[in-house]
């Protein structure tokens, strides 16, 4: 699979604030964020998630401190240097009646818009993220009101053909979403003494000679195209027909523009390096890491470790996890920037806070997660040193119109059709979705192939009775006999057509590969394929089974 990765910011080259400002009584109105709001944006997120920090010994009459990750991660959203969307795009509504001990922003919703794949399609997935409501405002259909008023109409705008969230439990099945993409489990090592071991300088071996050639250096924005390069699908052996890229927009955010705006601790959770061969000190590979700040124990998760042809994964496994980890157990670029302006400030004898003053020492990393494809070799070579850490975390969906999507990705469902022994096949293909609803263009699809290519997909296909087809057929006979067109069919030669049903939404499963047909058959009662197991075959030529690749929390 080769996708062409798009190298442009998957926002608006040029922000423009927007005007649209809704009353919606109660000294209520909603309208989109400006630079200005970030402070009240981020005390509404952290007093929203307060519940969500893994706190030991609280008491049950005792409330959490707002959760400081999430006021930094407002901030940092309408900052103006965020790749994922600009400082005009936060859903808000705002309080104009706040006193001044009260956070005027009660509700909000990001749209964000990060670059993905559908085979080797490229384009923008629509991400409302970072979603909250302070509770004594909850229960009144804000969150509502902004994506249907708000977020859903800039987003089709703008042309996503999809929207995904990760989110609570149920809630977002309310605003036309479905569960359709489920990323693919991890592998976790917890005793790094026995599955890393510290490399020992007194052996003169192997191990010493790989740690030497095998050296980092911090990526510069002059590197990026090289970033680029070594991150493709391809390259990281990713086999996910589905996910999100490491473009340009990407790279100079997490290697550059973050770091040099960085705010807090928690601005700055990742590092990158690139591997460079000691021996003729060239570039030989890169490698990604992250630190979450919410989960209960440091941990370190390797996203992309990517070597160039010629180079043996077995031989820098160690050298550069080893390096990765220690890394990782050093202050991050905002930390260090703090320390040395708390010993300047201290030397000038004036006084300075720092949010580390009390907790200077790092707590050391207590297990390793690896994010890459299950095939790829250090899954492989760690395979039987760690455990599966399945997901649980199942992607909201919502694809408003089947039929735009359908000929967004034709380009990947034809070229699926012409490795299969269906290539050429005419076909039509009618799904029955029984109802329209929030989040569906309409209650059917049509999707119409000639010789294995895709000529048309819409969304106002309809069910007919058995009745109703009779009607029209004979008022179409009746005319053409009239205008004397009408020739009689040739039974032998009747269009191959096959029928589908599936519940409303349920279809997002199919088309995106997290169920297969047999899955979806067994899982829906109201599922059915009509044509027999050509029908069920053609399906899974089109929308097979397949791995999801989502690394979508750099922002």
């Amino acid at each position: 699979m080769a996708v062409e990765i798009d190298n442009q910011s998957s926002t608006t080259a040029v922000p423009q604030k927007r005007p649209e400002r809704i009353d919606i009584g109660d000294g209520l109105i909603m309208r989109w964020s400006t630079r200005d709001d970030a402070e009240n944006v981020g005390r509404c997120l952290a007093v929203v998630f307060r519940w969500e920090q893994e706190i030991p010994n609280l008491k049950e009459d005792e409330e959490p401190e707002p959760f400081e990750i999430f006021y930094a991660a407002g901030k940092r959203l309408l900052r103006g240097n965020s790749r994922v969307m600009s400082e005009f795009d936060y859903a808000l509504v705002e309080n104009t009646l706040a006193k001044d001990d009260e956070i005027p922003i009660v509700a909000c919703i990001s749209l964000q818009g990060i670059t993905g794949y559908y085979g080797r399609t490229q384009f923008t997935f629509g991400r409302p993220e970072v979603i909250g409501c302070l509770p004594e405002y909850r229960n009144r259909g804000l969150i509502r009101r902004l994506f249907q008023e708000m977020i859903h109409p800039a987003s089709d705008a703008r042309g996503d053909v999809i929207q995904v969230i990760p989110g609570i439990p149920y809630f977002y099945r309310q605003f036309g979403y479905e569960y359709g993409i489920t990323p693919r489990s991890a592998r976790r090592i917890d005793d790094f003494s026995k599955t890393i071991p510290e490399l020992d300088l007194s052996k003169q071996g192997k191990d010493e000679k790989n740690e030497q050639q095998f050296l980092f250096r911090t990526p510069t924005l002059e590197d990026v195209p090289y970033l680029v390069k070594m991150s493709t699908p391809e390259k990281l052996l990713n086999q996910a027909e589905v996910g999100l890229v490491y473009n340009e927009a990407y790279w100079r955010y997490t290697i550059h523009d973050i770091i040099e705006t960085a705010e807090s601790k928690f601005d700055i959770s990742r590092e990158s390096r690139i591997i460079v061969d000691a021996k003729t000190g060239q570039d030989c590979g890169i490698v990604v890491t992250k630190k979450p700040a919410a989960f209960p124990e440091p941990v370190l998760v390797v996203h992309v470790f990517v070597l160039q042809d010629g180079y043996h994964y077995r031989d820098a496994l160690y050298p550069v996890l080893r390096q990765m980890i220690e890394i990782s157990n050093q202050p991050n670029a905002w930390e260090r920037k703090e320390q040395e302006r708390l010993i300047n400030s201290q030397q000038q004898g004036t006084e300075s806070k720092s949010e580390d003053n009390n907790n200077n020492k790092k707590e050391q990393l207590q297990a390793l997660i690896l994010c890459m494809d299950p095939d790829h070799p250090v899954m492989k070579l760690l395979e039987s040193k760690s455990k599966l850490f399945p997901t649980r975390t199942k992607l909201y969906v919502r694809i408003l119109s089947y039929a735009k999507f359908i000929l967004k990705v034709a380009p990947i469902l034809e070229e699926r059709l012409e490795e299969s022994h269906l290539a050429g096949i005419s076909v039509t293909l009618h799904f029955n979705f029984f109802k329209k609803v929030e989040g569906s263009s309409g209650k059917g699809l049509e999707i119409v192939i000639k010789d294995g290519k895709i000529i048309s997909a819409s969304d106002d296909w309809v069910l007919l009775s058995p009745e109703r087809k009779c009607q029209l057929a004979r008022k179409r006979i009746e005319k053409a006999k009239q205008e004397g067109t009408y020739v009689e069919p040739d039974s032998k030669k009747k269009p191959l057509e096959y029928d589908v049903d599936f519940g409303p939404l349920n279809f997002t499963r199919l088309v995106l590969g997290d169920l297969s047909v047999e899955q979806m058959l067994d899982l829906y009662g109201d599922a059915r394929v009509q044509g027999g197991k050509d029908a069920e075959t053609l399906l899974d030529i089109l929308f097979p089974k397949q791995q999801a690749h989502f690394d979508m929390f750099w922002w």
